[in-house]
């Protein structure tokens, strides 16, 4: 049985798998950069293999790899979350198992989209459910429309799965707070509901949720702890002010430059980032400089 079975409340931000020139997984700059972020301190774990750490261009065996370095770099308390989704339930089972003996502590687990059309609340109940009761490690949902196709789970659905003991959480990309207002009103206490980033983690705190699973965190790890931070101790001017100053950043890293974003940004920031695989392309040099901007507004606020 896993060390943890309940997610710790705050910042989990979704490691970038790093590649060397030709493609090849480059794990000393990956865990060099889980041991930058640990120095920051204030996060509550880390996530492999997520849309940021590039999952779909990993083979089976890499994937190992990537969180047996994690595991390494981080230490034995921290927490791990590891991507496992696949387009088939019993794959997804697989790599479930598989991360259980890398050391994983808990498997984040995206809907299967390539029969969209398919896809009922019924059939996605039945998956995640067959996954929860197989998986050695307990499951958090990951809904993400951007990387599924479309499809949204809704709060119905999340909150029927939420019932299940080895269901731990949901991370909600949508950026629906009414949607997230009802789960976090509706599921189990334990259940952990988290905003799927930083661009919206104040109001996402506001309705309930306690984290965030945020791709901004990988570049200003401070600055998005304390966003929370100020929210707890009742500093909302503040907490609003932060969040304000944070909102291009995030946006930027996400849905304008996405992954290639993100490594630039860590070159910026980090003086490490590298490549993406093939097909993503680097950023041209007018988006490095429009990047270059947003990110020093951050770093270097008025």
């Amino acid at each position: 049985m896993p060390a943890h079975t309940a997610l710790r409340r705050g910042v989990y931000p979704p490691l970038p798998t790093f590649f060397h020139p030709d493609e090849e997984l480059d794990l000393s700059t990956f865990q060099q950069h889980i041991r930058n972020l640990a120095q920051t301190g204030g996060l509550a774990g880390y996530v492999v293999m997520g849309t940021n750490g590039e999952a779909v261009h990993l083979s089976q065996d890499e994937r190992i790899q990537v969180i047996e370095a994690a595991r390494e770099a981080a230490g034995a308390e921290a927490l791990i979350v590891a991507g496992c989704g696949e387009q088939s339930t019993r794959m997804t089972i697989e790599n479930c198992c598989r991360a259980a003996r890398a050391g994983a502590d808990f498997v984040l687990v995206l809907p299967p989209s390539y029969f969209r059309g398919r896809m009922s609340e019924q059939a996605l109940l039945a998956h995640y459910r067959a996954i929860a009761d197989a998986s050695p490690l307990p499951l958090v949902i990951y809904n993400m429309p951007v990387s599924a196709a479309g499809l949204d789970l809704n709060a119905t659905t999340v909150c029927a799965l939420a019932a299940h003991p080895n269901i731990a959480g949901v991370k909600d990309s949508a950026g629906d707070m009414a949607k997230l207002a009802q789960i976090a009103g509706q599921v189990p206490a334990g259940f952990g509901v988290f905003a799927g980033s930083a661009g919206y983690l104040l109001p996402a705190l506001a309705v309930g949720a306690i984290g965030a699973v945020a791709a901004l965190a990988n570049i200003f790890p401070r600055q998005v702890c304390q966003l929370q931070t100020l929210f707890e101790r009742g500093q909302l001017a503040e907490a609003r002010e932060l969040q304000t100053l944070l909102a291009p950043a995030n946006t930027a890293i996400t849905a304008t430059y996405s992954v290639p974003g993100l490594k630039a940004a860590l070159e910026m920031t980090a003086g490490y980032g590298g490549i993406t695989r093939s097909p993503l392309q680097p950023l041209g040099e007018a988006e490095r400089r429009h990047l270059a901007g947003i990110l020093e507004a951050v770093a270097s606020p008025v």
